[in-house]
């Protein structure tokens, strides 16, 4: 699968470093990441892989990270405490993981077994995880690696308080119940994604290298979540960015009601218009790139690439 983090220039991945750089240099730092992090060509490549990862599922290994080269000289132009308030925020929501995937293979295991797999592995009939799915053992990863960085960059272990997870809401429409769940992944790849290219605009060095290794995994899933929701309910790129905004709004809100670092960094975000401004940009920059993407996405290519059908449905699984 192609690998964006491979090849970087001598000026690093966002451009040319600027230690305070302004609100248009931002921009233009997250606009570069886009390029590298989802040109076309890296979207489609994460979409097709996720046929071989039905037949033989393989999980993508990070590029070694050098921590003891963090330090704090690598955050640019941003309060360094704004910075580490998101970096824990990432900590406590990407915590979880194992009760996330749980959830997608509830949604999941009725209409689309190969999916349910890949998301949340296979159980025994007492319900014992048998196997991990590849999603989660990618996923699980993010938390410690954030948890990391945060030590690196104050020298003292985070104690997180991990996000809740509410776990299958079944209709008793399998579905229905899956395409709002699918909304929903998605609305939550694409916030990971737009604030770890948020972090890495403001962060140089080993500190940028560090983040990207998430990144690239949240753009992989965000990939393929968006294609195979494509696929799955033949969904217009407008139907799935008004659903995938709508979870997102309540992501947010229910962020704020953790009371957790999440909350800290909606309330500086408002205090703080110009970083607010810079995260609006990313978030829609994002969507803007999807919508390119998107558009070379015919329904014909998504038949051919996962098949004239989904699998038959048999019974929700609550």
């Amino acid at each position: 699968m192609f690998d964006p983090s491979i090849g970087c220039d001598a000026v690093g991945f966002a451009g040319t470093v600027t230690h305070s750089p302004n609100y248009f240099q931002s921009r233009t730092r997250i606009n570069r990441l886009i390029d590298r992090y989802l040109s076309i060509d890296c979207l489609s490549d994460c979409l097709s892989d996720l046929p071989s990862q039905f037949i033989q599922p393989h999980q993508r290994h990070w590029n070694p990270i050098h921590w003891q080269a963090i330090d704090r000289n690598q955050i640019i132009g941003i309060d360094p405490e704004i910075f580490l308030s998101v970096v824990a925020s990432a900590v406590e929501i990407e915590a979880p993981i194992r009760a996330y995937a749980k959830e997608s293979w509830d949604y999941l295991q009725a209409v689309h077994p190969q999916m349910a797999s890949f998301m949340g592995g296979t159980f025994t009939e007492q319900g014992q995880t048998r196997t991990v799915g590849i999603w989660e053992k990618e996923e699980r990863q993010h938390a410690p690696a954030f948890g990391k960085i945060y030590q690196q960059l104050t020298g003292e272990k985070l104690q997180p308080k991990p996000n809740t997870v509410q776990g299958c809401q079944s209709m008793d429409d399998p579905w229905s119940d899956l395409n709002y769940h699918v909304l929903s992944r998605i609305a939550t790849e694409w916030s990971a994604t737009s604030v770890y290219l948020w972090l890495m605009a403001h962060s140089t060095g080993e500190l940028q290298q560090a983040i990207a290794q998430p990144l690239i995994d949240e753009v992989n899933h965000l990939a393929k979540f968006w294609g195979f929701s494509r696929w799955l309910f033949d969904t217009s790129y407008q139907q799935q960015l008004q659903g995938s905004a709508q979870h997102l709004v309540s992501l947010l809100q229910h962020h704020q009601d953790e009371r957790s670092h999440a909350n800290s960094l909606l309330r500086l975000n408002r205090d703080t218009l110009i970083y607010s401004l810079e995260l609006t940009f990313t978030f829609t920059r994002v969507m803007v790139r999807l919508h390119r993407w998107n558009q070379e996405l015919s329904y014909s290519y998504l038949r051919h690439l996962l098949g004239s059908e989904p699998v038959p449905v048999t019974q929700c699984v609550a």
